[in-house]
């Protein structure tokens, strides 16, 4: 960007020299464009300070200087003209063997705007302190000659010779004064400047710079907040200069980005560009532009878990955006500013007449604050979980607070270590023991207590702790309350499978062949295993019923395999179902007698004692016991259905009686197309049993009961001036959010459930709702009215003051 801005120093000696005379208004110069933000489109010509053979108008911006003004100090008697000290350049300066340049070195150096003498410059006539070799333990010497300017020229004689020591050593003692890094740092500023439209700074020097700003920005920017502003923007500022320069990754790819400053000079270039080139906004400049606009205030969970809010923000625009929204170009022109350290500029301010500045336009700002709105909500569990004492971000359960998207776009899954070790172990259970292991095994992995209660079944808050955790590190588990519809026991078992119900996946919807399928395999679990153990060829005829049918995909035949495996291993649980069965046609018992006796003759023969246990589980069912013999001859015998009974000789089975083999026809488990069909929907009619409450469910829904009783109390106990109150909602809230204060006074503490069913009629979100009455209440009386944590509670002397207002 060598011609971007015109003949610097020329411009300062104009603008001193109109001083001189008395002329206090700064007149505009006009400066070339550079080609990469130059927009297509063409602006109306203008009038310009140069000559005619400059046409091109559109190409120029105009370019405004600064001075502070300061008495002149005592001239130097050093003669010798000011230069610079390029980089490797070694010299001895009173005593000193300084080993690197970076400075400006002579007796004579006016600043750029003629005022005084450059405070950058080192005299070497002036008198130092003899030579001290300065190391990590040295005591730096100040005094007051240091000042809020800091020049070279004004220092004491002590004072030179530490700065010269400073420049001998390494230039990086953490303890050094800063008013000593500022004379350096503005030596920088000027041989920039200065230069900024010619080629005495070449490419390589000018990265050179950057990189020394940059590495003191990172030693002493952590003990001067001032600096810290001055040298991230000036950063800034020189990649902006020179942008080509920096797009050129092969040359500039090795620099740190500049740090963030909130002078928001680089992105509002880059927005100016984006629009008038008519680009999509990106979603990291969408970012920045939310962070830099005055029109929204972040809130805690951006506050407290800035980096996730960022990434889970980035996400949602593009969901929403795609490649990002398009911004019409609007007509104020852009006005960038460089406030320099140094008294020799000041300031420096550039106006791009040919470029938009979108960043002052209000609506796009609104859409970025709608998506902000959305992250806070998401966020919200995570910050507040984070807000508890001796939490951290790399908590398991402070991990499955998070939403998944912003999860799996993240490294969460490969930098923690307990969900390596977990996956590690899970990978092992599946390998060596067909993903069978028990419900204590998986809630160690979870850092918590299992909570010893009464109930057997886990709470859903603990069933959704370890399914959260299983897919988290890429595994499905059954049961899973979400599709097979029970519930973890304390004391039971579960499977854990490859893959899971779709990985990093939010859409799994299970067919109505799934739940189907998995009502058939639990009605065979409970015969395979009604005589105390389990036949591998009861286990297969099942298998062959789920992996025959064409309508379940790969994800659902896993998930009810495991599902299977952990009804196998699990006591049946036959609750609801005998007076289910009491209510179906003469149909639907035919088929659960077929299907029941087909399970139990999978294995070639039904034994007399299994009889007995099939007969119990006929009665169990509200079947007819007396049935099961004719069931068993009727089934090995009808023709419909494709069995064939194996003519080969009797043979001997383990038990040493006579028995014939039993060869199952996959089809029998068919039947015919019309009745299967039939039998899925009577099977889900069948099982659709809920699962008993667990203590913690109950607890927790009396405690809602509790609150809402509570609240109805006191709204009849309480007296409440409703006349006043409306009065002063009138004034700063709208209707919705009215209602919801007028409710919430109603009683002192909420359940925070409560409060979000009443947003919810209300079309309200809790999270926006209480930030809006409670800044509110700032705006009337500067404190908020409620208080939200676990529990939202409602300050009744701000409720007072509020009345007190519109009395």
């Amino acid at each position: 960007m060598k011609n971007f801005i015109a003949d610097v120093k020329a411009l300062f000696r104009q603008k001193h020299d109109a001083d001189a005379q008395g002329n206090k208004t700064a007149k505009p110069v006009f400066i070339d464009l550079p080609p990469d933000i130059k927009p297509d489109y063409p602006h109306k010509p203008r009038r310009n300070s140069r000559s005619t053979q400059d046409d091109e108008s559109d190409q120029f911006a105009s370019f405004i200087i600064s001075s502070a003004k300061s008495k002149a100090s005592n001239t130097s008697s050093n003669k010798q003209l000011g230069r610079w000290v390029k980089e490797n350049e070694s010299l001895n300066i009173n005593g000193r063997s300084i080993e690197r340049g970076f400075y400006y070195l002579g007796g004579q150096l006016k600043m750029l705007t003629g005022l005084g003498t450059e405070p950058s410059l080192v005299d070497d006539s002036l008198p130092a302190s003899s030579p001290k070799i300065i190391h990590s333990l040295s005591q730096i010497h100040v005094d007051e000659s240091l000042g809020y300017w800091p020049s070279f020229e004004r220092l004491s004689t002590k004072c030179r010779g530490t700065y010269l020591d400073w420049l001998a050593s390494n230039r990086a003692h953490t303890s050094t004064p800063i008013g000593y890094i500022f004379i350096y740092f503005s030596g920088f500023e000027r041989r920039i400047i200065e230069h900024i439209n010619d080629d005495v700074v070449s490419d390589t020097e000018f990265m050179a710079i950057y990189e020394e700003v940059t590495r003191l920005n990172r030693v002493y920017g952590s003990q001067s907040a001032s600096f810290d502003s001055y040298s991230a923007h000036f950063l800034a500022f020189m990649t902006l200069i020179r942008s080509l320069l920096f797009e050129d990754k092969a040359q500039t790819g090795h620099l740190s980005p500049p740090p963030f400053t909130s002078q928001n000079l680089k992105f509002k270039m880059h927005l100016a560009k984006t629009v008038a080139l008519q680009l999509p906004i990106p979603a990291s400049l969408a970012w920045e532009w939310l962070v830099y606009s005055n029109e929204y205030n972040f809130k805690t969970p951006a506050k407290r878990c800035e980096t996730a809010f960022k990434s889970l923000f980035e996400i949602l625009y593009q969901d929403i955006y795609q490649n990002g929204f398009v911004v019409s170009a609007n007509k104020t022109r852009l006005k960038l500013s460089y406030n320099a350290a140094s008294r020799s500029i000041v300031s420096v301010e550039l106006t791009l007449d040919d470029l938009p500045d979108p960043s002052v336009l209000r609506a796009p700002v609104k859409k970025l604050i709608t998506i902000a709105e959305q992250c806070n909500d998401a966020l919200d569990a995570y910050s507040r979980y984070l807000g508890k004492e001796d939490s951290s971000a790399d908590d398991i359960a402070a991990i499955m607070l998070l939403p998944k998207t912003l999860i799996y776009q993240q490294d969460y899954l490969s930098d923690n270590p307990t969900i390596r070790k977990f996956k590690t172990w899970a990978q092992s259970i599946i390998e060596n023991d067909e993903g069978l292991t028990t419900t204590k095994e998986l809630w160690v992995y979870l850092d918590e207590t299992l909570p010893q209660t009464s109930s057997k079944a886990l709470s859903k808050k603990q069933n959704e702790l370890i399914i959260n955790l299983v897919e988290l590190a890429g595994f499905g588990i059954a049961p899973d309350q979400r599709y097979h519809q029970t519930r973890l026991q304390s004391d039971g078992y579960a499977v854990l499978f490859a893959c899971g119900h779709g990985a990093h996946c939010e859409g799994f919807e299970p067919s109505s062949s799934f739940y189907q399928i998995s009502l058939a395999m639990r009605l065979g679990a409970m015969v395979a295993t009604i005589n105390g153990y389990v036949d591998k060829r009861e286990v297969d005829t099942l298998l062959t019923l789920l992996n025959q049918d064409s309508q379940l995909t790969t994800i659902e035949k896993e998930s009810l395999t495991a599902y299977l495996l952990w009804q196998l291993n699990t006591p049946a649980n036959m609750a609801g179902l005998k007076a289910t069965l009491a209510d179906l046609d003469t149909q639907y018992i035919g088929f659960i007698s077929r299907f029941i006796i087909t399970v139990a003759l999978a294995n070639g023969n039904i034994e007399p004692s299994q009889i007995k246990q099939i007969e119990k589980l006929y009665q169990a069912l509200g079947l007819d016991k007396t049935l099961v013999t004719s069931d068993i001859h009727q089934l090995t015998t009808n023709k419909k259905v494709n069995m064939r009974i194996n003519n080969a000789p009797e043979t001997k089975d383990n038990s040493g009686k006579n028995s014939r083999s039993f060869s199952f026809d996959a089809e029998l488990l068919a039947l015919h197309e019309r009745e299967t069909a039939v039998a899925k929907a009577m099977l889900s009619k069948i099982f659709a049993v809920e699962d008993e409450e667990s203590e913690d469910d109950i607890k927790e829904s009396v405690l809602l009961k509790i609150s809402s009783k509570t609240a109805t109390e006191h709204q009849s106990n309480a007296p409440v001036d409703n006349h006043s109150c409306n009065e002063a909602i009138i004034n700063g809230l709208d209707s919705s959010h009215s209602q919801l204060y007028q409710e919430l006074i109603s009683a002192e503490v909420w359940q925070r459930e409560a409060v979000n069913k009443l947003c919810e009629s209300l079309n309200l979100m809790i999270n926006g709702a209480i930030e809006t009455i409670n800044d509110w209440a700032y705006d009337k009386v500067d404190a908020p009215v409620l208080e939200d944590d676990d529990e939202v509670v409602v300050d009744f002397e701000i409720v007072d003051e509020l009345k007190a207002l519109n009395s």
